[in-house]
């Protein structure tokens, strides 16, 4: 009876990070361009992101998530991006490609970013799930996943920060998205839409402790995405000693809630980052909590040289 339940319960929460297709980071924070199109090449730099993430950690077919990502300008005005996103839960596997485009501009003292995201994406299930014997028969929507599904979404971003204290983000995922494989599962394509039903918004500040060579975030994001629950997170970051040290955490009030701790260094051009997550629900007795790891590597912008002078004629 307990394995029973045991299954039930995993599989339950199993099919909703199935139907969730904007993957979830604890790390946001550290890297915005994981939520927000707008942040893409926002500090002039090039960077490159490995990201793993392992959710439920000792829970049997855990989801594990691995992400590659790129972002840097191409110019003063324009920036591009990609990444690479594999997930595997269970018997489900999810493949995305994403490329995100940047337009940056000053007015005064506010640095702006708009951004947009295109994402072609396949999921697809295990056929031994047919003959699973806790699987309903003839499921619509288990079917079509057996048989595969490519979805193209797109999203758009905005970002700005007014002289490099106050920032405010906003993002809107799912903007445009379709089936691009069979006609969808009765219902879908009549879905009513409204531009702002999915969304994320971020608003923080950026404290300067001179004297302490440090800095404290605290921040707030608010977020609501296709197939999951509201949320709201309430972040503080501290960067110690010219970054060798950046702690922070993350609330997650709700029943549903979480609580998140993330340890970080800077080493030259290299950044380290390791977070893990406290479920507050009771689900949390059947899991080791979640644990990410994130690598990335950054460099500036080369600056543009300077255009060669003809040297003047010597006057007669």
């Amino acid at each position: 009876m307990k394995k029973i339940l045991f299954t039930l319960i995993f599989g339950m929460a199993a099919m909703a990070a199935f139907a969730q297709e904007q993957a979830i980071y604890s790390q946001y924070h550290v890297f915005p361009t994981f939520i927000n199109p707008g942040t893409t090449g926002f500090d002039n730099q090039h960077q490159f992101v490995a990201n793993y993430r392992s959710t439920w950690a000792s829970f049997p077919e855990r989801p594990n998530t691995y992400t590659l990502m790129y972002n840097g300008p191409v110019g003063d005005k324009l920036a591009l991006g990609g990444s690479l996103f594999s997930d595997n839960a269970g018997k489900v596997s999810t493949t995305k490609v994403q490329i995100n485009y940047a337009f940056r501009f000053q007015v005064k003292k506010v640095r702006i970013g708009l951004g947009l995201s295109t994402e072609f994406l396949n999921r697809k299930a295990d056929a031994a799930l047919l003959n699973d014997p806790l699987v309903e028969r003839n499921d619509d929507v288990l079917e079509s996943l057996v048989d595969g599904q490519q979805i193209f979404d797109a999203s758009v971003g905005a970002y700005a920060i007014h002289d490099n204290h106050f920032f405010v983000g906003l993002s809107l995922p799912n903007t445009v998205r379709t089936r691009l494989d069979q006609a969808p599962v009765a219902g879908e394509e009549t879905e009513k839409r409204n531009l702002f039903e999915h969304y994320i918004f971020q608003m923080g500040y950026k404290f300067d402790l001179a004297d302490q060579n440090s800095k404290v975030i605290p921040s707030i994001t608010m977020r609501k995405v296709r197939d999951t629950p509201y949320q709201i997170d309430l972040n503080i970051q501290g960067r110690f000693l010219d970054e060798k040290l950046i702690a922070g955490l993350t609330f997650r009030p709700g029943t549903s809630g979480a609580a998140v701790c993330l340890l970080g260094t800077k080493l030259n051009q290299f950044q380290f980052f390791y977070s893990y997550d406290l479920s507050l629900s009771n689900f949390q007795r059947y899991t080791g909590g979640s644990h990410e790891v994130s690598v990335a590597y950054s460099f500036n912008r080369k600056p543009k040289a300077a255009p060669a002078t003809t040297p003047a004629t010597p006057q007669k």
